[in-house]
């Protein structure tokens, strides 16, 4: 995250291969906190049992996408709230808009609809 800052600042993000869009590597920045943080916690004395995981909401129909996204409101909250409130014992994971895990490190990523 330091490189895409000193990179955004020197005014070459682009060509460094950053793209256009803080919003993305925000995002990606946020996705890979999470199982970092989720690691520390494994390690953690006393054993808390916190669960931190990353979740693609999809394409949602916000104003943030300028009302562009084929999914509702209620479509998009169904992942995170999946993660929220069910006993499903995922630690350190990345999660798809349809509730499916995602390799993070795999070679793509699953449809958005």
């Amino acid at each position: 995250m330091n490189k895409f800052v000193s990179d955004a600042k020197a005014g070459k993000h682009q060509e460094e291969g950053w793209g256009n869009s803080a919003y993305l590597v925000s995002k990606v920045g946020c996705s890979a906190l999470s199982f970092i943080q989720q690691r520390e916690f494994d390690n953690e004395k006393p054993f808390r049992n916190i669960s931190v995981n990353a979740v693609h909401p999809g394409y949602v129909d916000t104003d943030l996408t300028s009302h562009k996204g084929p999914l509702t409101i209620e479509e998009g909250a169904v992942a995170p709230l999946y993660l929220a409130l069910e006993d499903h014992g995922l630690k350190g994971k990345y999660i798809w808009c349809d509730k499916q895990e995602v390799d993070w490190y795999g070679p793509g990523t699953p449809s958005l609809y």
